[in-house]
């Protein structure tokens, strides 16, 4: 399961929108000063993002609390993000290369290329039609896990120095 802390903003019909906050690891990373991807992260500056999620331990408006996600799920959706629009893409490409070939000889590249991109457009909707008949599938929805307790902090019997009573 992976866990993000957040903050809740709303409660509405059982979910909460729970905003969070962006983290990078290149933080903790030994290799920051010589990876690319730590030039890249620092051109973007950590922002915050809400989600909904289940709220299936009662918090309530302004607790921290610790969100989770399957991680399986989470694996599963981007293989639906990122490989079905690729798979497409080259898919269409191909296809239209095959046809370029076959049906007009002088136009092989441009029917490529008009196929890559019918291919990733209809693979984007596919991805579209799944996420939105996944979303409603209980291992793929974000839920809140616990509420993170306050700590209170009870000070007695302190006297203030240069301070009179009044």
């Amino acid at each position: 399961m992976l866990e993000e802390e957040g903050v809740v903003l709303e409660i509405n019909n059982g979910l909460a929108e729970v905003l969070t906050q962006r983290k990078s690891a290149c933080g903790s990373c030994a290799a920051k000063n010589g990876c690319g991807t730590s030039l890249v992260e620092s051109l973007f500056p950590q922002r915050s993002r809400a989600f909904l999620a289940k709220n299936e331990v009662g918090a309530k408006e302004g607790d921290q609390v610790i969100l989770g996600l399957d991680e399986a799920a989470l694996q599963m959706a981007s293989l639906l993000v990122y490989l079905v629009p690729i798979l497409g893409l080259i898919a269409g490409a191909m296809l239209g290369t095959w046809l370029g070939s076959k049906l007009a000889t002088g136009y092989v590249e441009i029917l490529s290329i008009l196929g890559g991109s019918g291919g990733f457009f209809v693979s984007l909707s596919v991805v579209r039609h799944y996420s939105d008949a996944l979303s409603g599938k209980h291992e793929y929805q974000a839920q809140i896990l616990r509420v993170i307790p306050r700590e209170r902090i009870v000070v007695s019997d302190i006297e203030l120095q240069g301070m009179s009573k009044g």
